[in-house]
């Protein structure tokens, strides 16, 4: 498709006030704690209540969507009283070192713990309302914690249904190597898989069985098959058996909506028999749920992701093929009609970002690109979909409206933590497609920086992480080049003296000096 003409670069947002965070937000019908994290551990503890945190941002399209439907249901909200529940936006103040202190890495992150501060689980996000009611329950009902379960069912221990259920429904996504370091994660998601009692648990073993090959994908070089013709070929099986059991394909509804090029990909090469078989069993499962398979319903997003999933397995069956209008015709159809019923605000984000990753998926830019223009005049959170206009700008080689773009969702962002998030990708983004323009770098990078200053706890987690990503980035700009070494040395200068500010003692102050160090 020819790229969609170029219009007039757009004019940077009104530049948002310094101190807004975006507040909690949230559904009525809950009463989140008012306070610090710790008096509500304080709280939970005086009260004998387990705690349940939920750690998001405003623009997060997953946290929208749990705000506009879990959040939403009387079963969540009855049970909430059951709880001390807390929402820690990931912008207020030290929400990021709190980031750091429970080892979260994503929004939305969801923990539930013991009164005594005892994490028990991480409740997953993707999953139906009915279903995650059924995991509070289980976990609430005196669970023992996580690494408890995990060490018994990985030794060949006996378990408890229930056990099962919170390990296969734990948030394996946001564990960030909590429970498991990456190094162990294929040996115990292995295991897992070997001792859980599929004959009783279908849905939950098949769970923990994409976890598992998950694992294995990560481990392996390009995405290949890391063990033997044997073990690839029992995978094969199994697979296909989780594909074929209708209640292992209803606790799977997120696994079989984003996994397909990952999974298909590991465990068959293209145009082989086994390539034609799990294609054949993924599409009949996802035909299940679309014709609505017993006890599961779908939202909007869900909806919309069932098609994406099958545009990626017909690019892996036709590789490089135009897509049919069989399956286009409907995706868009499918799109325009849960962006078009979905109430505004959360539901209307969610589903207008699932809507503009299945254009994009399908190569339907200049639909992507209409959507993203029409919600950003809708949004609370117009920022958020500015950045994807800015990569189909570069995309279409129009880099200068690429860069306009991404100064206007940096100018717009509220909250410290989004707003330096933001201004790392605008610098990133003139570093790629303007590396010469060395007096913008240089006034954009001492902007973003200066937003650091008087924020003792920003130099942690999320933050933390895009100050060491921007660090590699310039030293890497800036290598052999005399101008843009002296870009840098300023730089250096200006972050040296934000970090003189923070306590000697303190590890954010250790995380600010290590900029730009190497």
């Amino acid at each position: 498709m020819p790229a969609p003409a170029a219009e007039p670069a757009p004019a940077p947002a009104p530049a948002a006030d310094a101190a807004a965070t975006g507040g909690p937000h949230l559904p009525p019908g809950i009463a989140w704690f008012e306070g610090d994290v710790d008096a509500a551990f304080a709280a939970a503890k005086a009260a004998n209540k387990p705690l349940f945190l939920f750690w998001g941002a405003e623009w997060c399209p997953p946290c929208a969507q749990i705000k506009s439907t879990i959040f939403a249901t009387r079963e969540f909200q009855e049970r909430s009283r059951l709880f001390v529940p807390v929402y820690l936006d990931g912008d207020t103040p030290s929400a990021q070192r709190q980031g750091e202190r429970f080892g979260v890495v994503g929004y939305p992150t969801m923990i539930l713990f013991r009164p005594d501060g005892q994490e028990i689980t991480r409740l997953p996000g993707g999953v139906d309302v009915a279903r995650y009611a059924t995991i509070l329950d289980t976990a609430l009902q005196g669970a023992r914690p996580m690494l408890e379960l995990l060490r018994a069912a990985t030794n060949g221990v006996a378990m408890e249904p229930a056990d099962w259920e919170l390990l296969a429904y734990y948030s394996w996504s946001t564990d960030a190597g909590k429970l498991v370091p990456a190094a162990d994660r294929v040996d115990i998601m292995g295991r897992l898989n070997q001792y859980c009692p599929r004959d009783r648990q279908p849905g939950e073993c098949g769970r923990l069985y994409f976890e598992y090959l998950k694992a294995l994908r990560a481990s392996s070089k390009g995405g290949t098959w890391p063990l033997g013709a044997e073990a690839r070929s029992q995978s094969l099986v199994s697979l296909l058996r989780v594909l074929g059991a209708p209640a292992a394909v209803k606790a799977n509804v997120e696994n079989l909506s984003y996994s397909a090029t990952d999974v298909v990909g590991l465990l068959s090469e293209a145009g082989s028999p086994e390539r034609e078989q799990l294609l054949l069993a993924w599409r009949a499962a996802l035909d299940s749920l679309e014709r609505g398979l017993e006890g599961v319903t779908l939202s909007g997003p869900e909806q919309i992701n069932l098609y994406r999933a099958r545009v990626q397995l017909q690019r892996l069956e036709a590789p490089g093929a135009p897509l049919p209008a069989t399956l286009l015709d409907p995706a868009r159809a499918t799109a325009t009609r849960v962006v078009g019923a979905a109430p505004e605000g959360w539901a209307r984000h969610a589903a207008a970002n699932a809507a503009v990753n299945l254009y994009l998926e399908s190569d339907l830019d200049e639909e992507a690109r209409d959507l993203l223009l029409a919600e950003i005049e809708r949004s609370k959170s117009p920022y958020y979909f500015m950045l994807e206009l800015a990569d189909l700008a570069k995309k279409a080689g129009r880099e200068q409206e690429a860069v306009t773009w991404l100064e206007a969702a940096w100018t717009g962002a509220a909250g410290p933590a989004t707003r330096f998030q933001w201004g790392y990708n605008y610098l990133v983004g003139l570093i790629e497609m303007t590396p010469e323009d060395t007096a913008r770098i240089e006034r954009v990078g001492l902007e973003v920086l200066g937003e650091l200053e008087g924020s003792p706890d920003a130099f942690y987690q999320r933050t933390r992480q895009r100050l060491e990503q921007l660090s590699g980035r310039l030293l890497e700009w800036s290598a052999g080049d005399e101008a843009r070494r002296a870009v840098v040395s300023k730089l250096r200068t200006r972050t040296a003296g934000v970090c003189a500010a923070l306590p000697a003692d303190d590890a954010g102050r250790a995380n600010c000096e290590a900029f730009l160090a190497g």
